[in-house]
């Protein structure tokens, strides 16, 4: 499953009043260190300060989704805690309108938060939904399709219905539907992750090691091998990044954090 998010911040306090403060995460210090987290239901963000070199926008990593039972009343809250909203893919430099995907905002809605983070709010019908709770990753890519059969191959997931000529998806095992992949035709090249506000995702596998060896039999190379690391409880870990440059953290433990 998607665990984390890593952030580089120019403010904690700053992204605290918005992703505690206005959208609802629990705030808390983890490990000896005492690294600043915000928790919500399915996933954590770690902050780290650090001025990023850039928004999301322009990377291969668009946004974080989450889904809420009422898009409008919390995009209203959003707007009057003084964060600007904008569109599923924003018009590159130089145009003025976007491409035609922004859809119903009634049913979902695109915000930015401090450094230019980018988050998606969309609809939890659900009877009883929480108030918020993780919902996907949303990548972008030129090559979106192959991005999608990249992560496909990697974490074992399969192809669920409803991909279009500009949209394809991926549903992890044993969790579905998380990871979404957008065409994307902007003039000027997308990068990769690391450094920018959102700096790496962070997936969360059972049995880490013979994941791994498994990643290496499909020709998957690591950035970082695998270790555990005795001050965050013996927390698994790894490193890799997928072919467009879009840093991944494999971690084994961190679901069992409180």
């Amino acid at each position: 499953m998607v665990g984390h998010y890593h952030l580089n911040v120019t403010s904690v306090q700053e992204h605290k009043k918005f992703w505690v403060d206005t959208l609802g995460g629990t705030a808390f210090q983890f490990g000896p260190e005492k690294v600043d987290v915000i928790r919500f239901p399915g996933v954590f963000l770690f902050l780290r300060k650090q001025q990023p070199t850039g928004p999301t926008r322009g990377t291969t990593l668009d946004h974080i989704g989450f889904a809420v039972p009422d898009v409008p009343k919390l995009t209203a809250k959003v707007v009057a805690n003084g964060y600007g909203l904008t569109v599923g893919r924003e018009p590159g430099p130089g145009q003025t309108a976007s491409p035609p995907t922004a859809g119903n905002y009634g049913k979902f809605s695109y915000l930015v938060g401090p450094d230019g983070v980018k988050v998606e709010l969309v609809t939890n019908d659900s009877k009883g939904a929480p108030p918020i709770v993780h919902h996907h990753v949303h990548f972008v890519n030129r090559q979106f399709v192959a991005m999608q059969q990249w992560y496909m191959k990697a974490f074992d997931a399969t192809l669920p219905p409803g991909q279009t000529d500009f949209f394809i998806g991926a549903d992890l095992p044993g969790v579905g539907y998380m990871l979404n992949f957008f065409s994307w035709l902007p003039d000027q090249a997308l990068v990769g992750t690391s450094g920018r506000a959102i700096d790496h995702i962070g997936f969360e596998v059972r049995n880490l090691p013979a994941f791994l060896q498994r990643l290496d039999a499909k020709g998957i190379q690591l950035k970082e091998p695998y270790r555990q690391v005795p001050e965050l409880g013996n927390i698994g870990t790894a490193a890799l990044t997928d072919p467009w440059g879009t840093s991944i953290e494999l971690t084994e433990g961190l679901r069992e954090v409180r």
